[in-house]
């Protein structure tokens, strides 16, 4: 887009969802007009201004006798002419379509309720700048800071545009608000959005948790069926619920050990200096000190592995 048209874009406004009003002229059967061109009010989400906004004020503006409407900005199609004005707090315009095929378009979409947009060249002869929390009233209104207020602003043209039409999507058109307050705006949508952000961070860190609850509940379930292969043995439900409940140390523990006792090659292990091994695990080291042959038959009672490693994982969890 050339440099020229760049800045041109700095002075274009679009006000949105204004309805048209068309008629027709008793006396020559023209097509005419009757839009609201400007509310009076911020204009917010401009792509050069932002969000802060701007304010026109309509005081001492400058308009020709006639203003030509065209379709679109930079070389848009001639369709009509704007002939009356009013610019008391607002800026409307009315005046006829062209009889030119394209205006006649326009015309006969219009009629059948196409919703164009009213937007306009507004070139200010100087800008003033209003502070954060200073208030200002203009176009009979109040508007709070910041802000940038166009003031003596020459109008050079009046666009009708469609909605969703390419130079639409080129300069981002935005709407006029009347009697808004950016700052209280921007802190509802500033908090809309953190609560769907934290909303949407808790549901991500909840499904993460249960993917890794998942995770970890089914890989032990496999280490608990391999360990059962590892043994050649069946355990009963209460010695998988046993297990499942048990924390990775404990479980790990248990399975080493129980691996160790089934290859029947682990060494006796030296008992530590003082006789301090708590009761709960006197079994374990017996049973390897006596190749396995300890207590009592395993096949009729509770497995004593299984007591052991509760134990431990009691006393872990009290540590």
């Amino acid at each position: 887009m050339p440099e020229e048209n760049k800045d041109q874009l700095k002075h274009q406004f679009t006000a949105v969802n204004v309805p048209i009003v068309l008629a027709e002229d008793g006396t020559s059967k023209r097509r005419t007009f009757d839009a609201e061109v400007y509310s009076g009010g911020r204009i917010d989400n401009h792509y050069f201004w932002g969000r802060s906004g701007v304010v026109i004020d309509l005081q001492n503006i400058q308009l020709k006798t006639k203003i030509g409407l065209v379709e679109e900005h930079f070389g848009g199609l001639r369709v009509g002419v704007a002939t009356e004005f009013e610019t008391t707090n607002k800026f409307r315009a009315k005046g006829h379509f062209l009889s030119n095929p394209r205006a006649q378009e326009i015309v006969s979409d219009a009629d059948e309720e196409y919703p164009f947009q009213m937007s306009w060249w507004a070139d200010p002869e100087s800008i003033e700048e209003i502070s954060a929390g200073k208030t200002i009233t203009v176009n009979g209104q109040e508007f709070t800071g910041p802000l940038h207020v166009f003031r003596n602003v020459r109008v050079h043209e009046i666009t009708i545009c469609g909605v969703g039409a390419d130079t639409q999507t080129s300069i981002q058109a935005f709407s006029s608000k009347t009697n808004s307050n950016p700052i209280e705006d921007t802190n509802v949508t500033e908090l809309e959005q953190a609560k769907a952000a934290q909303k949407k961070a808790e549901e991500e860190r909840d499904a993460a948790q249960n993917e890794l609850k998942k995770f970890k509940a089914d890989k032990r379930a496999e280490d608990i069926t391999a360990l059962e292969t590892t043994l050649n043995k069946q355990f009963s439900a209460e010695e998988k619920k046993s297990y499942t409940d048990m924390d990775d140390v404990s479980f790990n523990f248990l399975s080493q050990q129980l691996k160790q006792f089934s290859a029947g090659t682990q060494q006796p292990t030296e008992q530590p200096k003082g006789n301090n091994i708590p009761n709960q695990f006197a079994y374990l080291f017996s049973h390897q000190a006596n190749g396995g042959q300890g207590g009592a038959s395993g096949q009729e009672e509770k497995h004593k592995f299984t007591t052991g490693a509760q134990a431990f994982a009691t006393q872990n969890k009290g540590a």
